[in-house]
């Protein structure tokens, strides 16, 4: 049932009805409130009915987080061999795995929808939110590895290229949610020392711990240990105001 996915409609739907019948209603309202109560009637369309239709991301976020085995696919991650020595031609079965529970989630959406119609926008907040974790579980995988090579970064791109050109034949949402999120991160990997320090600081949105991997991963065989310390005191620096 896709997590109460048709009851989750019905309720999260009929509340952004309300809403815009509320909307429609305004000038109305206005007309017969007594002056001294429109600032209360004012309050009531900024602070409930205007955010309504932003009911749907919270309530949709659980089945997107559910729906897919996000954890099962660090697993199948954590068993690939990144410190390969020649490029190769064939993506990662994590890839396919990932791809199978996207087919999967389809299938599911349209059985809930035969019972529920799933308007446009609910389904696009879905889809939204499952491309988002799988990216975002992406890059906290490749921030997993202990061992990695020239090769091994090109066979992330490779695989990563993979699912985005399988992704947009399931899904019409374009631009792919967060996608830069792991392009930049794979492509962090070939940035020199220099470099680093600054891409560190523009990029916050990066966990200590991607970061950390970037470092000690990617930069760890070509600098010295000082260098390394200067750039983990940067990432250091940038992570104390979040605490």
């Amino acid at each position: 049932s896709l997590y109460g996915l048709a009851e989750r409609v019905v309720a999260t739907e009929s509340l952004v009805f309300l809403a815009e019948q509320f909307e429609f209603l305004q000038p109305h309202l206005d007309a017969v409130m007594p002056a001294a109560k429109k600032p209360f009637l004012q309050q009531f369309y900024s602070q409930t009915v205007s955010t309504a239709s932003e009911l749907r991301k919270p309530v949709y976020w659980i089945v997107a987080a559910k729906a897919i085995d996000y954890e099962q696919m660090l697993l199948l991650m954590a068993n690939v061999k990144w410190d390969v020595k020649e490029i190769m031609s064939q993506h990662n079965v994590y890839v396919d795995a990932l791809l199978k529970e996207f087919e999967e989630f389809n299938r599911r959406l349209n059985d809930v929808s035969k019972r529920v119609r799933i308007p446009l926008p609910v389904s696009n907040i879905l889809w939204e939110h499952c491309i988002r974790l799988a990216n975002r579980t992406l890059v906290e995988g490749y921030a997993n590895v202990k061992k990695c090579s020239n090769e091994g970064r090109a066979l992330m791109q490779l695989d990563f290229q993979q699912f985005l050109m399988k992704l947009e034949k399931l899904t019409d949402i374009r631009p792919i949610p967060d996608k830069e999120f792991v392009e930049t991160y794979i492509k962090a990997y070939y940035l020199t020392e220099n470099d680093m320090e600054s891409w560190i600081k523009e990029h916050r949105e990066y966990s200590t711990k991607q970061l950390t991997n970037l470092v000690n991963i990617c930069l760890g065989t070509y600098i010295n240990k000082k260098a390394r310390q200067k750039l983990l005191a940067t990432i250091d620096d940038i992570d104390r105001p979040k605490r």
